[in-house]
């Protein structure tokens, strides 16, 4: 659903328009993310207090990340024995 909605976004409704090809889902987002980052910035500097501004929206950007786990990084995975194998303890010897 996202996607189609991304139809409607100004740059790619001028491409199809215009009979362009129309940008991928992953270059939109990252237009959308650098356009929202862009109007923040812009707010703060045009603010009364921009250092209060600052603040409130850097506290704004932590909350709005999510804290994922990464499988990939053998997190949550019980790991087993930890001591060194037989030929291991042979080499540190040796």
């Amino acid at each position: 659903m996202c996607d189609h909605l991304l139809l409607l976004h100004p740059s790619q409704s001028a491409l199809i328009k215009n009979k362009q090809p129309g940008m991928s889902v992953g270059c939109l987002v990252e237009r959308i993310n650098a356009e929202a980052l862009i109007d923040g910035v812009n707010h703060i500097v045009n603010a009364d207090d921009p250092k209060k501004e600052l603040n409130k929206f850097a506290l704004a950007l932590e909350n709005s990340i999510p804290n994922r786990s990464s499988s990939k990084h053998l997190n949550g995975r019980d790991l087993g024995r930890m001591e060194p194998s037989a030929s291991l303890r042979y080499q540190k010897a040796a």
